[in-house]
């Protein structure tokens, strides 16, 4: 069975903001593991740069709305294109940003469906969150199962100026049958100019509380954060614990929390976005807990040119993919 577009039929968890857990199933996913051996998962990450949908609801970004060529038939090209790069990288989990609506989730599920007869392939879990009247959210499509999602959201009265809109952290959980608690990111960019390193500084310390709620629970907790933090590894601060290289802190209180980068162990310049021919590593995964991370490298394919630089997205022309690289790596735990 596809997932499908009638409302009616859809299982849905909503929670503050605009949050759904797409539940419905291609297939029964079999999660059985002997003894006690080690689950292994790839993982991708990819901000897929303003993928909207090819109706005007009056909360696109006016190139956009403006566009004569923006159409139905554009976003299907477009989501073709998504669909098949997705299929290349060939994620058990598959973290987008910039997504406009739960509809676009279904109409990549579908696709993907119908393009694989191969059951473990199917990506027959997602869920999807954004702020009420917000242009774009955050996405996970999974092929092991989903629960227990919330979204978290910052409501900032102490500063002498109001906040801009900010993305919602999605925190949810993966079972398979060991439990990976996932935080998915998408912070403040650097577009505000030196404001906008205050509200990451409230993004961070959002992030760093929720993660110690979760340590609190179990130490030894299976943790990854993950999307487009829109700061440079470089602009984190340096962790003191041994095995970890990076640490959140609060802003605000004497918290932190310390995790692992595989951004400092990646030897080639490449990183996740290129701008003005400089290379910038702001896309992310930070582990803590019983996992281990591996093989992490951004990735290249057809959205990328020669030289690893990605293809963006020009409404133009209708031509490319995204301003950012996809990160993968691989997840034991």
């Amino acid at each position: 069975m596809r997932f499908t577009k009638n409302k009616a039929r859809r299982p849905a968890l909503v929670l503050t903001l605009v949050a759904s857990l797409i539940a419905g199933s291609l297939f029964m996913a079999s999660c059985k593991s002997p003894g006690k051996k080690k689950e292994s998962l790839k993982i991708v990450n990819w901000n897929a740069q303003t993928f909207f949908d090819g109706n005007n609801d009056g909360i696109e970004y006016s190139n956009f709305v403006k566009s004569k060529k923006w159409n139905q038939e554009a976003y299907k090209e477009r989501l073709q294109k998504l669909c098949k790069a997705i299929q290349t990288l060939d994620g058990d989990l598959v973290i987008l940003e910039e997504i406009e609506n739960e509809g676009i989730i279904y109409d990549i599920s579908n696709a993907l469906a119908g393009a694989s007869w191969n059951p473990s392939k199917v990506y027959s879990h997602a869920c999807f969150a954004k702020n009420k009247g917000g242009s774009i959210g955050c996405a996970v499509l999974s092929r092991r199962p989903l629960e227990g999602l919330k979204v978290h959201s910052l409501d900032i009265q102490s500063e002498q100026k109001a906040p801009p809109s900010m993305r919602p952290i999605i925190e949810v959980d993966l079972l398979c049958p060991k439990r990976l608690k996932i935080f998915v990111n998408h912070w403040k960019s650097k577009a505000g100019g030196q404001d906008s390193a205050l509200w990451r500084r409230w993004q961070e310390s959002l992030l760093a509380r929720k993660i110690a709620e979760r340590q609190k629970e179990d130490s030894a907790a299976a943790i990854l954060c993950a999307g487009d933090f829109n700061q440079d590894i470089k602009e984190f601060s340096a962790a003191s614990e041994e095995g970890k290289n990076i640490a959140l802190k609060s802003a605000f209180s004497a918290q932190e929390v310390s995790l692992y980068s595989p951004w400092p162990d990646f030897e080639e310049e490449l990183g996740s976005y290129n701008f003005r021919d400089k290379w910038e590593r702001i896309d992310h995964f930070f582990t803590c807990g019983n996992l281990s991370l591996s093989d992490f490298s951004p990735q290249k394919g057809e959205w990328s040119y020669d030289d690893g630089r990605p293809k963006p997205f020009k409404i133009y022309s209708l031509n490319g993919w995204s301003d950012h690289l996809p990160i993968s790596c691989r997840l034991e735990f």
